[in-house]
């Protein structure tokens, strides 16, 4: 929502919005001159010419409603992005159940290095933020499947990253999922880049990476904080990369970008340095500090893929044991996919477990924080579930030698941050 606030602000629109708490978010918004209320009230709209509304509010928000009440024109998110979109000439749609602000960032970084001046808008935070705004030639866009809301935004070139059962309160089985995915593919009007693993689910035009894939990645070497591999394209090598971030997740993020970039003719040296200039998001592996001798990591992993590439990634490079906090987010995706959060979290070697983090549900039975432990009590020993951040603080400051992989898109971040205050400064 803050990106198409920016863009609007941008054109010089007149520019007001609302939210529930302040954040840095905010903060700059009323910096670059929107007017900004911390309450959902009807008065925030009047005098209107749009109201554009997020789904995580929803169509009941006493602003939407006394929007509809006073005629004033209504687009969800989505709708309106997909208008955004229309006044691009390439439209490159990154879509897939994670990775794809990553992804996002890493095109923005080799088309910029090809000086081809890209617009980028993602829902993450890169390091360049949310949104970049360039020339009217390339739009580099972050597609959200959630309530189909990608088939929206008319795209050049599509995207798929992966496609791994989620949104269950919304897709009700993972047939539904897969058939969005392909309504999607569909309305590419150029080429699908694919991953291989899913390419089989794809009838559309498709060029695939992956493991065999048309672009394939190959003699991968792990380091602490980097990545070296060599490219491959129809089985000949195509180029060697040094990607700054870990998890071999990224290589296939890295992978999808280098595709891209050579099906629009970019050199290579562009897509070299490119890659090579791209630094991991905020929230994404993103180093916090130490609490004693353990290392404090945090990542936006909130769903089993997500944890279990999380850890994987780890144990590529760290030879510790693995302690993994993790805030639930949402009942109905806990609920839908608990065996597989078992099983993701039970690589870990220990587990902490936080209560759920809402966002738009309400408590459903079987998918709280509490169901999630129990379950995990059965096949693990060293779990625990706290029920405050300075509970879990205190647990970790026990442990020794650990990662502390502390995972979850809610408000877990403000343990992480908090964590990052009081401990990256110190010699603990």
């Amino acid at each position: 929502m803050s990106a198409l606030a920016k863009i609007c602000l941008n054109k010089g629109k007149s520019v007001s919005g609302s939210d529930r708490t302040k954040s840095h978010i905010t903060v700059e918004l009323e910096h670059l001159g929107a007017k900004v209320s911390y309450r959902h009230q009807k008065k925030n709209i009047f005098g209107a010419d749009l109201v554009v509304y997020t789904c995580a509010v929803g169509n009941d928000n006493v602003e939407v409603l006394e929007a509809k009440k006073s005629n004033i024109p209504i687009l969800e998110r989505a709708e309106f992005l997909g208008k955004i979109a229309q006044e691009y000439y390439e439209v490159i749609a990154v879509a897939g159940s994670h990775g794809k602000t990553t992804t996002c960032g890493m095109l923005y970084q080799i088309f910029s290095q090809a000086n081809k001046s890209p617009t980028m808008l993602v829902g993450g935070e890169t390091t360049a933020g949310n949104l970049v705004l360039g020339e009217k030639q390339v739009l580099i866009v972050e597609a959200c499947e959630y309530m189909e809301h990608f088939l929206k935004i008319s795209h050049t070139l599509a995207v798929i990253l992966n496609i791994d059962f989620d949104h269950p309160d919304y897709f009700k089985t993972q047939k539904n999922y897969e058939k969005s995915f392909q309504k999607f593919a569909s309305q590419s009007k150029k080429n699908v880049f694919v991953n291989e693993k899913y390419s089989m689910l794809i009838n559309s035009k498709k060029i695939t990476f992956g493991s065999g894939g048309d672009y394939q990645a190959r003699h991968i070497k792990y380091q602490e904080d980097y990545i070296l591999f060599d490219v491959y394209k129809n089985n000949r090598f195509f180029d060697k990369y040094k990607l700054n971030c870990i998890g071999s997740y990224n290589v296939l993020n890295a992978l999808a970008s280098v595709a891209v970039a050579d099906f629009y003719k970019i050199e290579k040296k562009h897509i070299r340095d490119g890659i090579d200039s791209f630094r991991n998001l905020k929230r994404r592996y993103e180093y916090m500090g130490k609490i004693k001798n353990n290392v404090v990591i945090t990542d936006y992993a909130h769903h089993p893929t997500q944890i279990k590439n999380c850890i994987n990634a780890t144990r590529e490079v760290y030879n510790r044991k693995i302690t993994v906090v993790f805030e639930p987010h949402t009942y109905s995706r806990t609920k839908a996919l608990l065996s597989e959060f078992v099983d993701s979290l039970c690589l870990a070697d220990n587990i902490i477990i936080l209560p759920t983090y809402s966002a738009r549900e309400k408590p459903k039975k079987g998918g709280t924080s509490r169901d999630l432990f129990n379950t995990i009590c059965f096949v693990k020993k060293n779990v625990k579930f706290v029920k405050s951040y300075k509970k879990c603080k205190s647990e970790l400051e026990k442990l020794d030698k650990n990662i502390v992989l502390l995972l979850g898109a809610g408000s877990i971040i403000k343990l992480a941050e908090s964590i990052k205050k009081d401990y990256l400064n110190t010699n603990q």
